[in-house]
């Protein structure tokens, strides 16, 4: 998400002149409100007094060159795009681009790609051998497979032909919290979920509980990775310079 989609910001101030902030403020709403919730590593870390991690850091810098300050929302991550939407909110990230969300939103240049992986309890692979087969695995989340994701994430158009199946539908639990969709993974009241390749690998590494799961051997899909921003509240030439400043910080 994916996500579906993880969504939070850090305010930073200007460093241009008063020249320079001037111009840019008139492009860029002088606060920009972007809500966030738990952690997700590598890319989001929530502390008791301070926030990191890799999408985190690249955000403080944009937000410091296009002359805005953020104000941030904790709200749970259900509310976040309809908030967008609605104008509430101004921004979110991590955000993988459809067409549906293009209807309300301004999509940044993608700034990092995510690919998504399956997990599954050990049992289900030794119940399923053949499901190491990307193939396999599509054909029996057709006909058999109980699985769990986000609902809001967005996991590449096959699998959204697939949620749409109704021989699927009923066998497709959507839950918000990551935890809780691993859990369920873990108890075999799941049979899979689908998960960011990064971030449970770390998951794996740092919470031992999990570590008897598997993350089959195929990506699922691939996706690039982009700011949202609402088009009742952010401005066209401010996603311009946004973009202007994400083209700075691209790897080569």
């Amino acid at each position: 998400m994916h996500s579906g989609c993880k969504w939070l910001f850090i305010a930073g101030l200007s460093q241009f002149g008063i020249f320079g902030s001037f111009a840019l403020s008139a492009q860029c709403p002088a606060q920009l409100r972007l809500p966030y919730n738990s952690s997700w590593l590598p890319y989001v870390e929530v502390n008791a007094n301070k926030v990191t991690g890799t999408d985190i850091d690249l955000i403080r810098q944009v937000v410091q060159d296009v002359g805005s300050e953020l104000q941030l929302l904790y709200m749970p991550e259900s509310r976040a795009l309809n908030d967008l939407e609605g104008g509430k909110v101004d921004l979110l990230f991590a955000a993988s681009y459809t067409e549906e969300r293009s209807k309300y939103a301004w999509f940044s240049q993608p700034y990092r790609n995510e690919v998504s992986v399956v997990i599954v309890h050990p049992l289900v692979l030794e119940r399923y051998p053949e499901l190491k087969n990307k193939t396999t695995f599509w054909d029996l989340a057709r006909r058999k497979l109980i699985g769990t994701v986000n609902p809001k994430g967005f996991y590449g158009a096959a699998f959204e032909q697939l949620k749409k199946q109704k021989s699927v539908q009923h066998r497709l639990v959507a839950i918000f919290d990551a935890e809780q969709r691993m859990a369920l993974v873990l108890s075999q009241r799941a049979d899979y979920t689908v998960a960011d390749k990064a971030s449970i690998r770390i998951r794996f590494e740092t919470q031992p509980m999990y570590q008897q799961l598997i993350a089959l051997p195929f990506e699922l899909d691939s996706a690039e990775i982009h700011l949202m921003l609402s088009k009742k509240t952010v401005s066209a030439d401010c996603v311009a310079l946004i973009n202007q400043s994400l083209s700075k910080y691209q790897h080569p």
